[in-house]
């Protein structure tokens, strides 16, 4: 089962008493998940679709328990898109509740679509999570966390995904953005931490529990592998130097002996030499006396800067 399919199993398990809240969340997922047909002079029937058994039950419950209607949830094959099934909700000459949800508004007499989001439904703090539940119930997705970060709402019409975004982003500040996709209009959200924020909103607890747990794994999997990236950038930097630094030893041997150097640099080149892939840290360990490894260094610096004027002196192999 899907991540999507999870979290929407867990949230249409939630029963909220207050009508407001459950007229609310109805308004939601009729919003971007149903259809209106003209049933004739003035009336309209509403056709509400949905992949999810749990979603459509709970479409079912909202419906009789707010506007008493008794209708079927009917099962469809999906032929369309490859996939099993599909539940249909069909309400005949339904203006009263699409009116009541703010879906249809009257302008000049005529019945049209009310494009923005409903401000007289969400005047509540608990009717605006209620109606962005609806909203995720009914065209909402959810990436797995171990795959990538990403949450969409998918809507039909452009001015609504701009108000939906807005209406988001004031209220909860989730940095929501849209993008059209064919025939579509997407409300998403990048940002893991958002994500969170918006799982939480909505009262999808247990997924954001879920969610948390991958992330964080996921965090530090990439804190490890980003620590063994850099572990094996300082090395492959160790050995180029200490290659360099062999390089010139052996020139410096070559010409005009390691025993032309002064005492303490000689130790250290010996030292080198014996140990080519030793750290600065181990050779300084290895110093009898022991010395820093900034002394270290500070010496074979020495040593280079020697070698290099040999070179430039023409001296070398």
């Amino acid at each position: 089962m899907s991540f999507s399919s999870k979290s929407k199993n867990e949230l249409a398990r939630i029963r909220t008493e207050g009508k407001c809240c459950n007229r609310a969340e109805l308004s939601g997922i009729i919003r971007v998940s149903g259809a209106l047909e003209f049933g004739g002079f003035q009336k309209m029937n509403l056709r509400i679709t949905t992949e999810n058994p749990a979603v459509a039950r709970l479409i079912f419950i909202l419906l009789k328990k707010t506007y008493k209607i008794h209708t079927e949830v009917i099962m469809k094959e999906n032929k369309i898109l490859n996939k099993n099934h599909f539940y249909e909700i069909f309400i005949e000459t339904a203006n009263e509740i699409l009116f009541d949800l703010e879906i249809l508004k009257l302008e000049e007499g005529s019945m049209v679509l009310s494009d923005g989001v409903p401000e007289t439904l969400l005047k509540k703090a608990c009717c605006k999570k209620a109606y962005l539940r609806g909203i995720y119930l009914g065209g909402g997705s959810l990436s797995a966390p171990e795959k990538s970060y990403h949450l969409e709402l998918i809507t039909h019409n452009d001015f609504f995904a701009q108000e939906l975004a807005t209406f988001i982003n004031e209220n909860y500040d989730l940095s929501a953005k849209c993008t059209p996709r064919k025939k579509n209009y997407i409300v998403y959200i990048k940002e893991s931490e958002k994500i969170v924020d918006f799982l939480n909103i909505i009262g999808a607890h247990q997924s954001l529990l879920d969610y948390e747990n991958v992330r964080i794994i996921k965090q530090m999997r990439n804190n490890v592998n980003r620590v063994v990236n850099c572990e094996t950038a300082n090395l492959n930097k160790t050995i180029e130097a200490a290659y360099e630094q062999m390089r010139k030893i052996h020139l410096i041997e070559a010409t005009v002996g390691i025993d032309s150097l002064p005492e303490k640099l000689q130790d250290v080149a010996y030292l080198r030499m014996d140990n080519p892939e030793a750290s600065l840290k181990e050779l300084a360990e290895m110093m009898n006396p022991p010395v820093g490894r900034s002394g270290v260094n500070h010496r074979l610096k020495k040593i280079m800067e020697i070698a290099e004027d040999l070179e430039k002196r023409g001296e070398h192999l």
